[in-house]
């Protein structure tokens, strides 16, 4: 008796209820699976063959085999594949090999195209079957990514304990307590150092000892409104929430509709599309990784969503040309940051350009300052040179091209193979394409119609591009529209926590302003370095990235550094510009010391994620100390 592939796992894969026809088709999927049980190294289905049933494993390990015999993934009890293959009649991409006895039930496309062509509902379910495989990937990314930039329950807020979390607040309500009691007149405080700076230094202390992003700027906002308003202080707080969410409500609906756009993509299978092009038309290991380079410039929305992408588009494409997983890795983790830290339409740049404005800059200053991003231009060169055979391979890279060309694996030491399905969904490219080209040209039209000058208009490329893909994906039922509009409210939660940092960080910059911080610091600076202000944008890039370095969260470290060098670059008189790329560039070289990320960067690349660090902290020291120069020599030569 099966003790897997049990009548619910059927019921529950093909969405099936308990009314009379759903019981029927039912009966009829169970009564035409055949068990089969394959022998240790057998294999139950071979690349190039032609489709004739799909797979549901019911006990025993299986292993997923590229195009040079080496190891791809694995497939455990419970797992099903071949899907795609036995749906289309395309031919198999991988083998399959028995682990171990293997025992499978067999569900042949005589059987599957019969079931879909009489009922169209099983079709429809079970293409969402396939599309919710592909998906799941894409849910435990975003919860990670909420994690990482500030919101849900990240790693260090794991590790601690109730009693610990209870002595945090005792400590943080006897502070806010004691602030009240003994905060002296606003006009005796707002001329002394101290208590100017100690709202940045109860952010520091706060978000180092606790590792909560969004927890620590926001507890910083209300000790500001405690300074402004003492008691008063829930009500002041509120109003700056209001202002907040009032003066950037533009911003906040493009980011709500960023995420709607790139679940869709997720949930189209179009973005698997990639993978199976480059496969077919691409013959060189140089080749996959520059067209992986290339794949990334075009998807530059948002930087754990590239790593998404194209981590599971190009690794298994790169083992195939035997490229040790330390070069993919590197490639594949380190350009999406760099490329999206320079597009403003990206996640991270709508962010900057939000907490820009708030802190008094220019919509446009963003794109001025991408000239200036030297670490993150930098970056990009290294891994163009390291692609091409230019930059020489050093410390864990040269040791894994070493282990590679003595015939060891492919990966290091330490690595878990990816223990999850990789979807055969395969989509079509030119579903990820179209929206993206229409999402750039509309906002540049858009834009330049209304100001007469190249500018772009995110929000209303946002909405032209959404209606363009609903059009595009329904018409082609690749999704039907109610799951188009879920996939729509699961893109606006998965991107509550940028939004909820955005209000936040806007707070904190606007209040951090309003006591005469900036104004102090700005006249303290100018009087240690004198009239040796072109010293300031290797200053601020410098201590930016060790603050990031420190945060390990680059979105805390902009809302503290960018109001300050603003108000730095204004009194000094120079372009403004240098200093917002000074900012920038220091939270991509901050987060690429920091080692918060490599914990779900690695598994994602298939790495064992010491190793990716070790593979990439060589060369971000490198591009790191030239960036740091190259601030010094621009400062120079464009000083007043």
């Amino acid at each position: 008796m099966s003790q897997t592939i049990t009548r619910e796992y059927i019921r529950n894969f093909f969405k099936l209820g308990d009314t009379p026809t759903d019981v029927r088709v039912l009966d009829y999927v169970m009564s035409h699976l055949v068990l089969k049980e394959y022998p240790h190294n057998s294999y139950i289905c071979r690349a190039g063959d032609t489709a004739r049933a799909m797979y549901f494993i019911e006990s025993g390990m299986a292993f997923v085999r590229g195009n040079k015999n080496q190891v791809l993934n694995e497939l455990h009890a419970g797992s099903y594949f071949g899907e795609y293959a036995a749906l289309t009649g395309d031919k198999r991409m991988a083998d399959i090999q028995a682990n171990g006895t293997v025992q499978v039930y067999e569900l042949s496309t005589k059987v599957l195209h019969a079931l879909t062509r009489s009922h169209p509902k099983i079709y429809g379910q079970f293409l969402k079957s396939i599309y919710d495989q592909a998906s799941d990937r894409y849910q435990n990314l975003v919860r990670l990514l909420n994690a990482r930039r500030g919101l849900g329950s990240g790693a260090a807020a794991k590790s601690q304990s109730g009693s610990v979390l209870f002595i945090n607040y005792y400590l943080v309500f006897l502070v806010f307590f004691n602030l009240i009691l003994f905060l002296p007149d606003m006009a005796a405080w707002a001329s002394h150092p101290l208590w100017l700076c100690s709202p940045i230094v109860f952010l520091v202390l706060y978000i180092v000892i606790t590792r909560r992003a969004l927890e620590s700027i926001f507890l910083s906002g209300l000790y500001i409104s405690i300074m402004q308003s003492r008691l008063g202080f829930i009500g002041d707080y509120l109003d700056r929430i209001t202002g907040a969410l009032g003066d950037n409500a533009s911003l906040i609906l493009i980011v709500m509709l960023m995420g709607a756009l790139t679940r869709q993509f997720s949930a189209s299978g179009s973005i698997n599309a990639l993978k199976f092009v480059a496969e077919k038309r691409i013959k060189t290991g140089r080749g996959i990784l520059f067209s992986a380079f290339c794949s990334m410039v075009f998807i530059s929305i948002d930087e754990y969503l590239s790593i998404l992408i194209n981590g599971a588009c190009f690794t298994p494409l790169s083992d195939q040309k035997t490229i040790p997983r330390e070069k993919s890795a590197f490639v594949l983790g380190m350009t999406p940051m760099a490329l999206c830290i320079l597009n403003p339409l990206s996640l991270t740049g709508l962010y900057l350009t939000g907490v820009i404005v708030s802190a008094g800059g220019g919509r446009n200053l963003f794109l001025q300052a991408i000239r200036y991003n030297f670490s993150a231009l930098f970056a990009l060169g290294f891994i163009l040179f390291l692609i091409f055979g230019i930059l020489p391979p050093t410390g864990a890279l040269k040791k894994g091209l070493l282990r590679v060309k003595e015939g060891g694996a492919l990966w290091p030491e330490g690595t878990s193979i990816d223990q999850g399905r990789d979807s055969q969904n395969r989509g079509k490219v030119m579903n990820l394409v179209l929206p993206i080209l229409v999402l750039i040209v509309s906002s540049i039209v858009s834009g330049s119609l209304e100001t007469g000058s190249l500018s772009v208009n995110v929000l209303y490329g946002m909405l032209i591009t959404l209606i363009f893909t609903f059009i595009l994906y329904c018409s082609q039922r690749y999704m039907s529209p109610d799951q188009f509009f879920n996939n729509l409210i699961f893109g606006f939660e998965s991107m509550l926590a940028p939004v909820v940092m955005f209000i936040a960080s806007s707070i904190f910059a606007s209040g951090i302003e309003e006591i005469g911080f900036s104004a102090w610091l700005d006249e303290t600076v100018r009087n240690i370095i004198g009239g040796q202000s072109w010293i300031l944008p290797a200053l601020i890039f410098a201590i930016c990235t060790l603050i990031g370095a420190l945060f390990d969260n680059p979105w805390a470290m902009y809302a503290l550094g960018m109001p300050i060098a603003l108000e730095l670059g204004r009194a000094v008189g120079m372009d403004l510009g240098l200093f917002v790329g000074a900012v920038c560039a220091a939270g991509f070289a901050g987060n690429e010391i920091a080692l918060g990320d490599i914990f779900f960067e690695g598994p994602m690349l298939g790495i064992n994620p010491i190793t990716y660090y070790r593979t990439k902290l060589p060369y971000t020291v490198c591009f790191t100390m030239l960036a740091f120069l190259a601030y010094g020599g621009m400062g120079y030569l464009l000083r007043g």
